[in-house]
């Protein structure tokens, strides 16, 4: 009877520990679920070094004021104010799962890391956050929801932006400051990074939003619908960028990639060839060009509005020259007489010439003309000339004029006026007339039509025994 008893009390000493363990563990794990929800409901500050290791919650009543430098390794709920007084604060989003900022409230962040591994895209940005200092990017993509916007202020900047940690959203960008948005986009699992670099607006108060989208513009945009200069329009590829204030956007550069950018747009001529389109409202329209960088794969231009913006093929026109020929006199009567003449020289397809093949003028060298070149001579026949953008030789039976202005240059669309004295001398005895002809060189600026590249007078002449007062008359 005692064993048992004994045996009973023993089995019931065993269920009374078993009890006591379970309701302590109990205990232990809602402390420690209570403990992982950090909640500010008033005003906190963190002046030194703070880490939270799981959400971080700011109530509807609650303000963070972070001095210091803040670790959150999970979410940000924000319902009320998180703010800085202090220029070197840093917020640092250093998760190892997935992270997201959520919430209605208002988070102004002076600098800010992004730094997560633990997949492709771990940031979920799903409200508004502000950034005055600088935006760290050292790891993990960040992407928002309809709500998220990720804006920085005037005196913002950005660092380490790579193909492993970009915005894949729109970006707004304050003030008048040089800024590289920090954008990209995903094609499912494939994401890339295609910055876009903004000059210093002009205006201090500007607002500029920017978006890289991976798909076809000719979803929104139709791409059939272009200026009649433009042969193809990039159709994998676009960026929207809009000025919020209605002033004129800076100077903008775009880099093309191999990953995005089509073959039909990157040919073996294409540097020859690209430029950048804008949707104007209506059509695809080129814009102006500054500079192409094919070191660094970018293509800088002035833009003519704001609007969508891609890449675009022009095609392939060449410069066409033609030369016009005026000449003071046609009929000479004598031994000789002068017959000064001006030769517009002009570009029909509002082409630059190459800067490889100079234009040149020439002129078949004869005993029946006498020609003089003054590459200092303003004026002539009433005409101003531009003399001083040609040099001159005589070479291999041939007067050449070479066009050396504008940095060799030749300016598409435009003509340059060429003064020659010359005098004409007769035949003894007789009477005709004798062509006077000046021809452009085939290749000049890269042209490849030739059709119209000569113009002639004919100079009538009558041989008569002149008296010395005449010639002299002629040689004046």
């Amino acid at each position: 009877m005692e064993d048992r008893l004994r045996i009973k009390f023993e089995n019931l000493n065993i269920r009374m520990k078993h009890i006591i363990s379970f309701l302590l563990f109990m205990v232990f794990i809602c402390h420690e679920i209570s403990a992982q929800k950090n909640i500010m409901s008033d005003e906190s500050r963190n002046e030194g070094v703070s880490a939270t290791y799981d959400e971080l919650l700011v109530s509807s009543t609650g303000s963070f004021i972070n001095n210091g430098e803040m670790f959150v390794y999970n979410d940000l709920s924000n319902e009320g104010e998180i703010l800085f007084e202090t220029q070197a604060s840093v917020f640092n989003f250093k998760g190892q799962i997935p992270q997201k900022l959520a919430g209605s409230g208002t988070s102004l962040f002076s600098n800010v890391l992004f730094d997560n591994s633990s997949e492709k895209a771990p940031f979920l940005i799903e409200k508004n956050i502000t950034i005055r200092g600088n935006a760290d990017f050292s790891d993990g993509i960040i992407s928002y929801s309809t709500n998220g916007l990720m804006i920085f202020d005037e005196s913002a900047d950005v660092s380490n932006v790579s193909q492993e940690s970009f915005v894949t959203d729109k970006v707004r960008k304050k003030g008048n400051q040089e800024f590289v948005f920090p954008i990209g986009d995903n094609r499912s699992a494939n994401y890339v990074y295609r910055k876009l670099k903004m000059e210093a607006p002009s205006n201090n108060s500007s607002v500029v939003d920017a978006q890289y989208l991976w798909e076809n513009p000719g979803s929104s945009y139709n791409t059939n619908l272009k200026e009649d200069r433009i042969e193809i329009i990039d159709n994998q590829e676009y960026w929207e960028v809009d000025d919020f204030n209605g002033s004129t956007l800076p100077d903008l550069t775009f880099y093309w990639n191999t990953t995005t950018t089509p073959s039909s747009i990157l040919t073996s001529d294409f540097l020859d060839r690209i430029t950048v389109a804008r949707w104007d409202g209506e059509k695809w329209i080129q814009e102006e060009i500054i500079t192409i960088d094919a070191a660094n794969s970018s293509i800088k231009i002035k833009p003519s509005g704001d609007g969508p913006f891609t890449f675009a093929l022009l095609k392939t026109i060449l410069p066409d020259y033609f030369p016009t020929l005026f000449t003071s006199k046609t009929q000479v009567v004598g031994s000789k007489g002068r017959i000064d003449f001006v030769v517009f020289v002009g570009e029909a397809n509002g082409e630059n010439s190459n800067g490889i093949n100079p234009v040149e003028l020439r002129i078949s060298d004869s005993d029946r003309f006498q020609f003089s070149f003054n590459a200092g001579l303003n004026t002539l026949n009433g005409q101003t000339l531009d003399n001083s953008d040609w040099s001159y030789v005589l070479e291999r039976g041939l007067h050449k004029f070479r066009y050396t202005g504008n940095g060799g240059i030749f300016p598409g669309n435009t003509i340059s006026k060429i003064g020659i004295k010359a005098i004409f001398v007769s035949p003894s005895n007789s009477a005709g007339e004798v062509p006077l002809k000046v021809t452009i060189k085939a290749d000049s600026g890269g042209q490849q039509f030739t059709g119209n590249d000569n113009d002639q007078d004919v100079i009538r002449y009558t041989a008569t025994e002149s008296s010395p007062e005449k010639d002299k008359e002629d040689d004046d």
